[in-house]
């Protein structure tokens, strides 16, 4: 449930059903809370998917290929999974998990707090649960006041990170849960496919992931500087992640997962990015 107020040419959505603040992932009263008010069930509907031409041509833009080449490699012929999307704008444009979705009838869980882009991401009917909130990336339940411009169609995500601080913005309360909280409330332990594009705070939300209660198999993670993505990696490492392939994404597999012994037993499997600080570098598989 959301109110929207209107002044001096902004706008400001606020909750009507706001968490109390610094629960922690478990709490029973943030489980419940999530459960009662910011879950919605998988739609029953006929899939409802833009064919535009235009809006196609950027679903796949940016890294989604790369993304898209290595998630199919990994999981080929593997039915049943579940993902979880952070991130997941309008739940089709560059989805890492809308494949996985219809061609390997997965479901999973699809968080986007921005409520234009969830409002959107509704009228696809995606088969998986989806929460018009964000992950907290302390651990603890919380409010944020976010100013979010409404992505214009087509944007790439790329794009998309300069749009955020400029144009015409609104401000917008979002409740926070830890990824824990989530978890409890659907009954997950295992998420086959994580992939989070949270503007900056993706290894702090890796650190609040609760290992012991959780198996997580592939990591998808969007860093957008050679410092930050050396020391993620090296901190993945020590998780027992191993690093199959990065460009904007990295793409971490849990080591000694069979989806990385597919992946290595398959021809091609490996890419070569060229020519990496052009806007549209070429995506190649390696001979």
């Amino acid at each position: 449930m959301v109110m929207m107020v209107t002044w001096g040419g902004e706008r400001q959505v606020e909750t009507q059903e706001s968490v109390e603040e610094g629960l922690s992932g478990g709490d029973p009263r943030a489980v419940s809370h999530l459960r009662q008010y910011w879950l919605q069930a998988p739609s029953t509907l006929p899939y409802n998917l833009s064919g535009s031409s235009l809006y196609l041509s950027s679903t796949r833009g940016d890294t989604w290929s790369f993304v898209h080449h290595y998630v199919s490699k990994l999981f080929a012929g593997e039915r049943n999974g579940f993902f979880i999307e952070a991130g997941a704008l309008d739940g089709q444009m560059l989805s890492n998990s809308l494949w996985l979705e219809q061609e390997l009838g997965w479901t999973g869980l699809l968080i986007e707090p921005d409520i234009t882009s969830y409002t959107a991401l509704l009228a696809k009917h995606r088969r998986a649960w989806t929460s018009n909130t964000c992950l907290s990336h302390t651990g603890l339940t919380k409010g944020i006041s976010a100013r979010v411009p409404h992505p214009a169609p087509g944007i790439t995500s790329a794009a998309y990170d300069s749009f955020l601080k400029s144009g015409e913005k609104s401000f917008y309360l979002v409740n926070c849960f830890p990824l824990l909280t989530y978890l409890r409330a659907l009954n997950v332990t295992q998420i086959d496919v994580l992939s989070l594009d949270t503007q900056g705070s993706e290894m702090d939300i890796i650190k609040t992931i609760p290992w012991a209660e959780v198996r997580v198999r592939v990591v998808v993670v969007e860093i957008v500087t050679s410092k930050l993505g050396s020391q993620f990696t090296e901190y993945m490492k020590r998780l027992g992640f191993v690093l199959v392939a990065h460009f904007n994404d990295y793409v971490f597999v849990q080591e000694g997962d069979a989806a990385l012994t597919r992946l290595h037993s398959q021809a091609g499997w490996q890419l070569v990015v060229l020519n990496p600080t052009e806007e549209e570098p070429t995506i190649t598989a390696k001979d």
